[in-house]
């Protein structure tokens, strides 16, 4: 695709939205990152060379997509349902975007590690409010939501120093106290961090 063509798809969020089938696209305005805040976080997490990207509870890959083509880092999201997975790698293609691996699976199955930056926005929420959910294709339940929580501020608590994390959606008593809050953005919902100790 020439780059005159694929900048149009990122003018706006119905541009890009419109990639998708119309059931995902409905889906957007509540479950998608807007590509304005996509922009903020993905340079944020990207600041250096050589940068792997982690997105927890991916979706349809827009986080993803929109990283890599604002950015030069590898994005990789995991993400539980196997169609948004089919979707978002579908646009990831036709985008001609080779640094963004959408998988499907588990984050709990995924050594954190291997990345130094994540994004995540508050993708445990539907086991807590089901009727935000997404759909009916995974198990949900606060039980779960308990599990994520706690096991992705354990993790993260054990990343590598210089680990950056940005949080659309979540509050600051969830994230771990040796990470560093650098800025607040978009209305306080998008949140920058930093691991320092």
């Amino acid at each position: 695709m020439d780059a005159d063509r694929k900048k149009g798809y990122f003018v706006s969020d119905e541009a890009f939205d419109s990639l998708y089938p119309i059931y995902i696209q409905k889906l957007s305005a509540v479950h998608w990152t807007p590509l304005s805040v996509a922009h903020t976080a993905a340079n944020f997490l990207a600041g250096t060379e050589h940068r792997r990207i982690l997105d927890i509870g991916a979706g349809v890959g827009k986080f993803c997509i929109a990283g890599a083509y604002y950015t030069n880092a590898f994005f990789t999201g995991i993400e539980q349902r196997r169609n948004f997975v089919k979707a978002g790698t579908k646009v990831a293609s036709r985008l001609s975007l080779d640094h963004v691996s959408l998988l499907h699976g588990n984050f709990m199955d995924v050594d954190l590690r291997q990345f130094n930056g994540i994004y995540f926005f508050n993708s445990f929420h539907e086991n807590l409010v089901i009727s935000d959910s997404l759909d009916d294709k995974i198990e949900r339940s606060p039980a779960l939501y308990e599990a994520y929580t706690s096991s992705l501020f354990a993790r993260l608590e054990a990343m590598p120093l210089g680990t950056r994390l940005a949080t659309y959606w979540l509050t600051v008593n969830e994230v771990p106290g040796n990470f560093r809050l650098c800025e607040s953005l978009h209305g306080d919902k998008l949140k920058l961090w930093v691991k320092i100790q």
